[in-house]
């Protein structure tokens, strides 16, 4: 059977009502993306099951007014802290992001979706990324099912701007994220979280010593959600379709620790078992943008002791 082909988009009419659609708006990421757009329809899980593709149709089909003419975030998806590499972890991300982007293909005519990924689909053996990486070796295998359920997004995007002839999708490729609406299950969330809650914990427990996995040398990047909803739409605006959208620089897990326990005044020894420590850096080479965050390191820090003294263990 002969493939049906789209035809292009009609050329945008800026008469026309324009709509900002944000997918996974309660989440980390989603919640930023809607506060920068007030007016936006926010969507959830509890609109309809994504993974799934007949619910996913149909809720396009209901919203094609609206979706005609639109600007697309894809900020949902399944994360599950440290257990992100199982097989649930792949299907539901992959199904999650093909279904959207077919419909996107589908019922948007005019504007862009820009889809959200993950630094982890970077190789595992780079300390510093760029886009031109990607694919280029095996993935961290604590992550792979997630990482593989992200790239899939990305591959997809190049494959729809490639049967257009012209740019409607763009990935964003960001590093760690931190801002309001964060996750704070201890099950569940990842290190700034993680990290701010033992030592609140241990400041009020009196406890002399402090066991930390890891080492502290090792170094990872963070961007405040606030500062990269700003740098994706830079992306969107470029020509490229994959884009990194980082902070521009590093910061030791020893650094995070010593600039926690600081502000918490937690006195304590401080113990790094050595264990699991990962790659030694992870960086992100942001050089397809001009974009400087807003947010530095040291608002990090003090940000994340102020919601954890009400967000973390009570």
């Amino acid at each position: 059977m002969k493939e049906k082909q789209m035809l292009p988009p009609r050329p945008r009419d800026y008469s026309d009502e324009h709509y900002t659609i944000v997918f996974g708006a309660t989440g980390l990421l989603g919640s930023a993306i809607a506060r920068a757009n007030p007016d936006c329809i926010q969507v959830s899980s509890k609109d309809f099951d994504a993974t799934s593709y007949i619910d996913t149709k149909n809720w396009f089909r209901m919203m094609s007014g609206a979706i005609e003419n639109s600007t697309i975030h894809i900020a949902c998806g399944l994360v599950g802290g440290t257990t992100q590499q199982d097989y649930s972890m792949f299907l539901g991300n992959a199904k999650m992001t093909m279904n959207l982007l077919e419909c996107a293909d589908e019922f948007q005519a005019t504007g862009h979706t820009i889809n959200y990924s993950s630094s982890c689909i970077y190789p595992q053996h780079l300390d510093v990324f760029s886009e031109e990486d990607i694919m280029s070796g095996i993935l961290d295998n604590n992550k792979q099912g997630y990482a593989f359920g992200k790239l899939l997004g990305g591959k997809m995007c190049e494959y729809l701007n490639a049967k257009r002839g012209f740019k409607q999708f763009t990935t964003v490729v960001p590093p760690n994220l931190w801002g309001d609406n964060d996750n704070w299950d201890l099950q569940t969330c990842h290190v700034l979280p993680a990290l701010t809650q033992r030592l609140i914990k241990a400041k009020r427990e009196g406890a002399d010593t402090l066991e930390i996995q890891g080492s502290p040398l090792t170094r990872r990047e963070f961007i405040c959600t606030d500062d990269l909803v700003v740098g994706a739409l830079l992306a969107r605006d470029s020509t490229h379709t994959t884009v990194n959208v980082g902070s521009g620089t590093d910061i030791s897990i020893g650094d995070c620790v010593a600039g926690l326990a600081e502000r918490i005044d937690y006195t304590g020894e401080i113990v790094y078992t050595g264990a699991n420590t990962g790659t030694s850096a992870k960086l992100m080479q942001t050089t397809l943008i001009d974009f400087t965050p807003a947010h530095t390191y040291e608002h990090m820090l003090d940000y994340m002791v102020s919601q954890g003294a009400t967000h973390g263990i009570s």
